[in-house]
């Protein structure tokens, strides 16, 4: 994937790029903005999403969004897209915001990522193949300062250190954590991610 050269596009494969940097970017803000019924359109019906808190289907996903009814905002810094034909593979590097609550206190987390998506042309149009994350880092502030959060070391330490305090507000919500995430802390999870995404962008 990453020998793939960059800096010599077509006039076509320009256009591609950015249709497909447009569709990630939108999906995203979707999700943020609660506009399920546009997110719906943004994934191929065969499509697969595999995060911290979810795996299945993207339809699954939006439903299971509608129901979280979570306030988190991604902040979108870059997106870099491999492209061949009919098939990309793109990774975004963002910031997640999740304003939650903990001991009384409002609390900002910050989940520190790389989105990881795999999209399709079918029928002239690019959508969603599969949408997978590589975790980072991650932080658990208060809002105000002159608050004070207190998590025992043991709570944290049965989670993934790339994704920690995530997993933390997320169990105190009921869900089920995936801990096998393609994460920092665990580079070959990473490389597994990367080869398979490879060998499909070059069939």
């Amino acid at each position: 994937m990453f020998e793939r050269s960059m800096g010599n596009n077509t006039a076509e494969e320009i256009i591609d790029k950015f249709n497909i940097k447009e569709l990630v970017e939108f999906e995203r803000y979707c999700r943020d903005q609660k506009l399920w019924d546009e997110m719906e359109k943004c994934f191929h019906p065969d499509s697969s999403v595999n995060i911290s808190w979810f795996s299945g289907t993207g339809h699954e996903f939006i439903e299971a969004s509608k129901k979280m009814q979570s306030n988190a905002k991604h902040k979108i810094n870059d997106t870099l897209i491999w492209l061949n034909k009919y098939r990309a593979v793109v990774e975004m590097m963002a910031t997640i915001h999740i304003f939650g609550e903990l001991d009384g206190f409002p609390v900002d987390l910050m989940s520190y990522s790389r989105l990881h998506f795999r999209v399709e042309k079918r029928e002239g149009i690019w959508r969603i193949s599969s949408f997978d994350c590589i975790c980072e880092k991650d932080l658990l502030v208060p809002v105000y300062p002159n608050n004070q959060i207190v998590i025992q070391e043991e709570q944290l330490r049965k989670y993934r250190p790339s994704y920690a305090s995530l997993s933390y507000m997320l169990a105190k919500e009921g869900y089920d954590i995936d801990i096998n995430l393609a994460g920092e802390d665990k580079p070959e999870t990473i490389k597994k991610l990367y080869e398979t995404s490879t060998k499909w962008l070059e069939i």
